[in-house]
């Protein structure tokens, strides 16, 4: 029956003629009606056999045997369907036989198609008879032999064919829905429900639209198909579909929930739900309407999801507050308990009192690990987290995380080691304290989770793929997790499970910060464990093509670890009193090296070229030499090349600003032993010393002062290299990363005399460079513009300048390709960098000058606001150096914006249009420093908080403090404008 509806309606109407057409024919043939060719030629035959048992009769009767012979042979010799003839006595004698009849002959067979038999009269009674035998009469008819049938058998597939295709033709012309007049159809049609009408076999008879739409069929394909050949599905736990229940029953069906298994043209399947409401009309069938309540359905689903998953988080946030509970007041009951030991005087001795202050230490530190954490994750959940991008340097945030871990590892008896597995990138573009942060988290919770074994910090470089990347894998040989603890380990709140939370303690939201600090910077964060066995967390981090340009290997890092460990507890790296060489043609990357390396107790001798290197390693024999690879005279290879065929075999560690892709590996064949890349990091500089000439002992006494009497805080100089670009200079920020304007300082400590003196050297020089790399760009020397390139490419990091080092590798670049048009723009841009740079004697100078009027205002505290103006009258001088007429341009400039600006300020100030005022007082608090005219800093930052502050009375105190230091302002005379 299946089979039968999935035949189209013209086929089953083209059988049903055909089959009514061949039963009619049959019919008239059974009857007699319809002409049959065997019953004509049983008829011949029967009319021939009667005509020669005449003539056959007659010759018997005369006696003429021979003749009747004759006769009966050719007759039986002409005509096809005579096989044989014969005369038989009554007594049964054969008298007279044609053809073979003894053996065509069976006198079994009655008379009929295949023989017959005639009696022969003699005197009125029967003499005998002439018996004749035929050939079959299909034989003789071919297709003929099938009489009717065969007639059947081609009508009713060519009448089939003709049928269907007359069928079609006229069914396609036909309008399935010409019952239902056009304007009802169209008002049908925009009826949001589906409405269809069934006959009383559930046969369509109409479909608006909507029906058609969701069966993904056309009017003309469902009109006349049963509705129960469509996918419905029955979901309201009835057996049968509502209009068989209406149509059999006969009576209405109301609010029937039923499905369709819909897919759409680009395969998508979905399902639909449908409302049914059957309306009957008895006897002639069904008018049933369907409201798609799909989406309906779906968003119960939704919410039923949501539900639960609000559910979940409820618990765990439930579980979370309990957990804190817990774990604040386990470390606040500490400090309240010890600090009251301490207050009472309960304590024995120093030792007892230090253990006390230590215990007191350590849970405070964990109380605000706690708070940062549940601080970072409103950030986060708020989406205010920010993460910066700013070169990062990946090896050093590595030494970091694991230096504040050393501590808890050797408590628990657990070895915590860094290692790379290949070169990585010296500096990644992201953020160095989210960094730390993210490593910090997994080194800790593998030392938390781990009671023996190891915790291995690895790192390493996957350039292969087509994002290049950096991997950090924090493993351990800890508890491990299943795969269902890993599925939920990064969700805020959430624990591996409760007895974990309740043996090792913490918030659970250490991992779900982590995984969404490293997606903010572009990576990921994974985890593969076995449980019992330990985990593998890997932090992923993109890196761009150029971070690739600069690596740092294995062995460096090494280093640096060994000397951090050998250096760990204590403020002060120390090396021994061994003679040091340093060789190198830039002066303050000279005196910079000098500074530190002497500082940390070295004995440290300078040369300026490869051949005076030489010459002084034949003077003196020394412990290690950092050489400069590009110099004048001898370049750095040569003079080690030499050095080493003469059979030196000195440690020599590479100084070079090209840190191209294969640049180590040149210096490494031409004899060094290391490599460090311009500008020196100084980190990696002492650790370097300390790993080849060691670190000195505590016994060493010369080690620990150097002639000047300053020891080198190494402790101090990480944190102020790590955290760059904060400044290290008293009453300034450096904020060049995120200000593109404002001044640009020194990341060295320029409280300290000897850098002071080391950047107040290098700008002085950096202005002569400068002038001279435009003049060699002006004659087109561009290798001349080269090497002075790769000079500021090494000197400005080297000297706490790093914003120098990106155009100066840009321009060297240039240089290379005689590009003057990139070359002009990258000059511009290096001009503009050295504008904004603030020499550390006028940052001193002005910082004296400060706070020698904060010290005047406070003596003065009691005089009236117009002698307050009338403190000083004295001149204030540019600290820019003016004799350079295109510095003296920049600030003439900014003399006449100042002028301008002011008098806005006024007028915004009388209007009370305090923001605006605010933000001029933002531009000149940062623009007043960058020209040279410190003394505008401070008043324009007392305006800035009084406009916030939107009080009236101080901004204008504060305003005219800033005029009158305008009038004072020493402005520079132009020749022309």
């Amino acid at each position: 029956m299946n089979l039968y509806r999935r035949i189209p309606i013209r086929f089953r109407i083209a059988l049903g003629l055909v089959g009514m057409m061949a039963g009619t024919i049959l019919l008239a043939d059974a009857f007699g009606l319809w002409p049959s060719e065997k019953r004509q030629v049983l008829k011949g035959r029967a009319q021939l056999c009667e005509t020669l048992a005449i003539s056959g009769t007659a010759m018997v009767s005369t006696g003429d045997l021979d003749g009747l012979r004759i006769t009966m042979a050719g007759i039986t010799k002409r005509d096809a369907q005579i096989r044989s003839t014969g005369f038989r006595t009554i007594d049964g004698e054969l008298l007279v036989d044609a053809g073979d009849h003894s053996q065509c002959w069976d006198e079994t067979l009655p008379n009929g198609e295949l023989q017959m038999r005639v009696p022969v009269y003699r005197n009125g009674t029967t003499w005998g008879h002439l018996e004749v035998a035929f050939a079959s009469v299909g034989e003789s008819l071919g297709w003929h032999r099938y009489g009717i049938y065969s007639l059947v058998a081609i009508i009713v597939p060519m009448c089939f064919i003709q049928f269907s295709i007359f069928l079609r033709k006229t069914l396609d012309a036909m309008d399935a829905n010409g019952a239902v007049p056009k304007t009802v159809r169209d008002v049908l049609n925009t009826f949001v429900e589906g409405l269809v009408l069934i006959d009383n076999r559930n046969r369509i008879l109409f479909a608006n639209r909507k029906v058609c739409d969701s069966a993904g069929q056309t009017t003309q394909q469902l009109v006349g198909k049963s509705i129960n050949d469509l996918p419905w599905v029955v979901t309201d736990g009835e057996q049968e579909l509502p209009w068989v229940e209406a149509n059999r029953s006969g009576e209405s069906v109301r609010d029937r929930v039923i499905q369709m298994n819909h897919q759409s043209q680009d395969g998508e399947t979905r399902t639909l739900t449908f409302t049914v409401n059957c309306t009957t009309y008895p006897g002639r069938g069904v008018m049933t309407t369907l409201d798609d309540i799909t989406e309906i359905e779906e968003n119960k689903a939704k919410l039923a999801v949501a539900l639960g998953a609000a559910k979940d988080a409820s618990e765990a946030k439930s579980s979370f507050l309990a957990n804190m509970s817990h774990e604040i007041r386990t470390p606040l009951n500490a400090v309240l308990g010890f600090t009251d030991v301490l207050r009472r005087g309960m304590v024995t001795s120093s030792e007892e009192a230090v253990d006390h202050l230590n215990m007191i230490h350590r849970s405070g530190a964990h109380l605000l690990s706690l708070i940062n954490d549940i601080l970072d994750l409103s950030k986060i959940e708020a989406g205010k987290m920010q993460v910066e991008s700013i070169p990062t340097a990946v090896h050093q945030a590595l030494l970091d995380a694991t230096g504040v871990q050393t501590a808890r590892a050797k408590e628990k008896n657990i070895n915590l080691t860094i290692e790379l597995l290949s070169d990585i990138p010296r500096t990644v573009l992201g953020d160095p304290t989210r960094l730390r942060q993210i490593i910090t988290n997994l080194v800790g919770n593998a030392i938390k989770f781990t009671e023996n074994g190891e915790v291995r910090v690895l790192a390493e470089c996957q350039t292969s793929a087509d994002d290049p990347c950096l991997r950090i894998h924090v493993q351990d040989t800890g508890i491990g997790m299943t795969p269902e603890q890993q599925d939920k380990i990064f969700e805020s709140f959430v624990q591996a499970d409760s007895s974990t939370t309740r043996k090792f303690g913490g918030t659970g939201l250490g991992l779900s910060i982590s995984r969404r600090l490293a997606e903010a910077m572009g990576g990921g964060l994974t985890v593969q464990s076995v449980a019992g066995e330990g985990s593998t967390f890997t932090l992923t981090l993109p890196i761009a093509e150029n971070d690739l340009s600069d690596m740092i290997s294995p062995d460096e890092v090494q280093r640096m670890a060994s000397a951090r460990d050998a250096g760990q507890g204590n403020a002060v790296l120390r090396l021994p009193h061994d003679p040091i060489l340093v060789v190198d043609d830039g002066a303050a990357n000279r005196r910079l090296i000098e500074l530190v390396l002497g500082r940390a107790g070295a004995d440290v001798t300078c040369v300026t070229n490869g051949l005076e290197a030489i010459e002084e390693m034949e003077r003196r024999e020394y412990r290690l030499v950092f050489m400069d690879m590009q110099m004048p005279v001898l370049d750095g290879m040569s003079a080690t090349r030499r050095l080493r065929q003469s059979g030196c075999t000195t440690p020599i560690v590479a100084l070079t600003g090209n840190a191209m892709k294969g640049d180590r590996e040149k210096c490494l064949e031409a004899g060094c032993d290391d490599f460090l890349s311009k500008p020196v990091d100084l980190d990696a500089l002492l650790a370097c010393a300390a790993g080849y000439v060691g670190v000195a002992d505590d016994s060493d006494q010369s080690a620990h002062q150097t002639t000047d009497g300053h020891a080198v805080d190494f402790g101090g100089l990480i944190q102020n290299r790590t955290h760059a670009p904060q400044s290290t200079n008293p009453g300034h920020s450096n904020t060049s990363a995120t200000d593109p304007t404002g001044p640009i300082h020194s990341r060295l400590p320029m409280d300290d005399e000897d850098y002071r003196s080391v950047v107040v050297d290098f700008i002085a020089r950096l202005d002569g460079r400068l002038k001279a790399m435009l003049h060699a760009l002006e004659s087109n020397s561009f290798d001349e513009l080269q090497q002075e390139a790769h000079w500021l490419k090494g000197s400005g990091g080297t000297v706490g300048l790093p914003e120098l080092g990106p155009p100066a590798l840009r321009l060297e670049s240039a240089a290379k390709q005689s590009d003057f048009g990139q070359a002009l723009s990258i000059m511009r841009e290096i001009c503009d960098i050295r504008s904004r740079i603030v020499s550390p004697a006028a940052a001193a100078d002005m910082l004296i000058e400060e706070q020698h009027a904060v010290a005047k205002l406070n003596q003065a505290s009691h005089l009236t606001e117009v002698d307050c103006h009338d403190l000083s009258t004295e001149p204030i001088p540019c600290s820019l150096p003016l004799d350079d007429a295109e510095y003296a341009e920049i600030v003439a400039d900014f003399i006449v914006r100042l002028d301008e600006r002011l008098d806005a300020m006024q007028d915004l100030l009388d209007e009370g249009l305090f923001e605006s005022l605010g933000n001029e007082a933002h531009w000149l608090k940062g623009a007043g420093g960058t020209v040279g005219y410190g003394a505008l800093t401070q008043p324009a930052m007392e305006l800035l908080q009084a406009a916030r502050d939107e009080a009236l009375d101080r901004c204008q105190h504060a305003l005219d403090a800033v005029l009158q230091i305008r009038a004072r302002l020493i402005v520079p005379q132009l020749s022309s404008r």
